[in-house]
This record gives structure tokens, C-alpha cells and sequence, in this order.
């Protein structure tokens, strides 16, 4: 009995010394401590990975809160978060407890869901032309943006259009040519964006010969009327416009694009584009105006004045000759003779009436072309009094050539262009 009563004893003793220890439990710790998701609405997310757990012995249940997006949820016997939403939510901050009943752990997600947002229109075609203003595009709605729109557009415009980042309106008047281009339009709020697309394109513009005039006038006294222009890109029945206005007593021929009549009042130097079309079609050349008060000697009594004969000496084997009223204007020259030698060479002789007599034209750039490539450019300057300018080319090869003469003003400006016959040489 003793014996019985002293085991007791011992186990009681043990016992309570194990109490007064204060024997220590785990720490409860969730790992990982916090992760993240993004999604797309309508596309499934990443689930989120699987809890461990340390310091909670019992059956594990895991809560989340606050709610989830919608068509999002969480396995409550592992806190992995699935599934695909059907809603957008801006960034925010989930806790995830996982309990036993009597122990509990936490744990963060941070979840941002953006939108399935839309513009209209989804798409958008601009054709427009260098130097004329476009048709704005139309200003996009959107679906599934709920904050500030901001729009952006890639890749870089041409030169001279405007992008509106409040509206994603198109317009301005492009400066250069762009072949046909697709932009992506991007509008967001910065938690949802939708794209939208635009198809651009700006052709070059087609030039009309000749491509450039210049007029020097004086109030009261009618002008030389201008070249008729050549649009052969502009196929179909012809229309032809200038701008912008003219100086006031001047008219441009709708249908031949040349312009004429008696300036009445002084105008500075301005240029002018003049513009032919079909209504589909279109090209264009510039014409340089200046009307002075008084005369300065801009204009020519008669038209051969002062003039020789544009003569060239030795031997020629065959001529181009050209008469004053087979210029581009009465101003352009007197005349013009081309003399082809037998031994591959070619002179290119202009008659002018000189400055004194004749300023509308200051010197010449005359170049020499072969029809299967090459050219050769010669600078003629015209002096005080009548002469007869020559330019010379030796060394060719055979082949069939042609004579492109254009006529500068003082200024460097092109009065007129002519182009002649094409030739045989050797």
C-alpha cells in the first residue's frame, strides 16, 4: 500500500512541475505572407499559390475578406484563389485568415482586375493630301472606362496633324507624304483601356507642269499671261483653282490653269498654289506673284527687241531650232537653237534681250538628258545687253537626248520651263 501511495505521488509531483514550466507552443506562421494577381476580365487568372501553415495543429479553414471580384473565389482548405472575373477592380488589399477553431494566422492578396473595356468606332479610315486639311476623325465613346480618359496614339504622326489626348480626335493639315499606315489608338483611365484603330494615309502630291511661275507686275499694265499647265495625273475633266486670292484685276482660267489681266493695286511677293482636279484626282504647281507701283522695266516692248540670232559656229550635223512664240512665254527668250556635231557633241545657243531691256529672267539652268539615264546640267547668267548664251557638251554617248532649259528670276525663282524635241546623237 505504501509503495502504491509513493508512485502516486511521483507521477503527481512530475506533473506539476511540467505545468509550473509552462511548456511552449509553436508560432503560427503563414507562408508566403502575401502575393498578387492581375487580370483581364473574361480571361483566367493565375491562381494564387497553395498556403503553408505551421503552429496550427487542427483542421484548417481559410476566409477571405474583403468580398472578391466577381467570378473570382478561394479554396477554403488551401486559400488558393482561382477562377475567371467578370467584373473590373482597381488594386486593392484581401486578408486571408486560416483557422482551426482555436488558432489563427492572416496573410494579404492584392488583386487588380482591369476591364474589358471598348471604343467606337473600333475603326477609322482618313485619306487625306499634303497641304490640305483632313476631315477630323470622329470622337471615340468608350465602354468599360469609368475615370478620366487619356488617349495616345502610335506610332509617330506626320508632320503637321494634331491628336487630341481628351477626345482622340485626328486632324490638321499633314506637310508630308505617308503611305498608307495603321495607328493603334489607345484610351485609359489607369486601371481599364480599350484600343481602336485608324488607317491613315497621305499621298504625295503629284506636280503639274511646269511646276513653278513667277510673275512680275505693274499696277495698270496688263501681265504676260502665264503657261497653260499639263495634269496628266489628273485624268478626267479638269478644274483648276488658285489660293489664296489673287491680287485684285488678275483671273486664273478654270480650265486651262493660266492666269492673266491687269493688276490694280501693289501686291508683295506672295505665292500662290494653284490646284487641278477631277474630283478624284488632283496635282499642283506654284505660281510667284509681285506687283509694283510704278514700271521698272519688268516688261518688253515686243517680244524680240534687241534680240541676235542664236548662232553656232562649226560643223553641225543637225538642229533643234525654236522660235519665240514656241516659248513658254514671250519673256522666256528670243529663241533657241540646239546643234548636234557629228562627233558626239551638243550646243544649246540662247538668245535674250538682256537686263536692261528684259528682268523678268536672270539666267537659265539648261541640262542635257539621255533617254536611257543621265544629265548633264550647264548654269547660263544673263548679262546687261543682248547676247547670245551658249552651253556646250562633248563626249557623249549615242543615244537619243533631249534639252530641258528653265528660266530663273533674280531671286532664283523658275519663270518657265521649256522642254524640247529629243534628238539623235552618234
Amino acid at each position: 500500500m505504501k509503495r502504491i501511495l509513493l508512485v502516486s505521488a511521483i507521477i503527481a509531483s512530475t506533473f506539476a512541475l511540467q505545468l509550473g514550466g509552462g511548456t511552449a507552443l509553436a508560432a503560427t506562421q503563414v507562408t508566403p505572407a502575401a502575393q498578387s494577381v492581375s487580370g483581364i476580365v473574361g480571361t483566367a487568372i493565375s491562381a494564387t499559390t497553395a498556403y503553408t501553415v505551421t503552429g496550427i495543429s487542427g483542421t484548417k479553414v481559410f476566409v477571405i475578406s474583403p468580398t472578391l471580384p466577381e467570378g473570382l473565389s478561394m479554396n477554403s482548405s488551401t486559400g488558393v484563389v482561382s477562377g475567371t472575373p467578370t467584373a473590373s477592380s482597381v488594386a486593392s488589399n484581401y486578408t486571408v485568415t486560416v483557422s482551426d477553431g482555436s488558432t489563427s494566422a492572416t496573410a494579404t492578396v492584392t488583386i487588380a482586375i482591369s476591364g474589358t473595356a471598348t471604343l467606337a468606332p473600333a475603326s477609322q479610315t482618313v485619306t487625306g493630301r499634303v497641304g490640305a486639311a483632313i476631315t477630323s476623325t470622329a470622337a471615340f465613346t468608350s465602354k468599360g472606362i469609368h475615370g478620366t480618359k487619356y488617349f495616345s496614339i502610335a506610332p509617330a504622326l506626320p508632320a503637321g496633324l494634331l491628336f487630341s489626348s481628351s477626345t482622340g480626335v485626328l486632324s490638321g493639315t499633314a506637310t508630308t507624304a505617308k503611305a498608307a499606315t495603321t495607328y493603334v489608338v489607345t484610351a485609359a483611365d489607369g486601371t481599364n483601356y480599350a484600343l481602336a484603330t485608324l488607317r491613315l494615309t497621305i499621298p504625295a502630291v503629284p506636280v503639274m507642269t511646269p511646276g513653278s511661275q513667277a510673275v512680275s507686275g505693274v499696277a495698270g499694265i496688263a501681265i504676260a499671261t502665264t503657261s497653260v499647265l499639263a495634269a496628266p495625273t489628273v485624268t478626267g475633266a479638269k478644274t483648276f483653282t488658285v489660293t489664296p486670292a489673287l491680287p485684285t484685276g488678275l483671273t486664273i482660267s478654270a480650265t486651262t490653269g493660266a492666269v492673266s489681266g491687269t493688276p490694280t493695286v501693289v501686291s508683295t511677293q506672295t505665292t500662290y498654289i494653284v490646284t487641278a482636279t477631277d474630283g478624284t484626282n488632283f496635282a499642283t504647281s506654284t505660281l510667284t506673284i509681285v506687283v509694283a507701283a510704278t514700271a521698272i522695266a519688268t516688261t518688253v516692248a515686243t517680244s524680240t527687241q534687241g534680240c541676235l540670232a542664236p548662232t553656232i559656229n562649226g560643223r553641225i550635223s543637225n538642229t533643234v531650232d525654236v522660235a519665240n512664240s514656241a516659248l513658254p512665254s514671250t519673256q522666256f527668250a528670243c529663241s533657241i537653237r540646239i546643234g548636234i556635231r557629228p562627233w558626239k557633241a551638243v550646243v544649246v545657243a540662247v538668245a535674250h534681250q538682256g537686263m536692261n531691256v528684259n528682268k523678268t529672267v536672270a539666267s537659265y539652268s539648261v541640262v542635257l538628258k539621255r533617254l536611257n539615264g543621265g544629265s548633264i546640267v550647264r548654269p547660263l547668267n544673263i548679262g546687261a545687253t543682248p547676247s547670245v548664251l551658249r552651253a556646250g557638251y562633248t563626249r557623249l554617248k549615242a543615244g537619243t537626248w533631249s534639252v530641258t532649259i528653265t528660266a530663273l528670276s533674280a531671286t532664283g525663282a523658275t519663270v518657265a520651263t521649256y522642254d524640247s524635241a529629243s534628238f539623235r546623237v552618234g
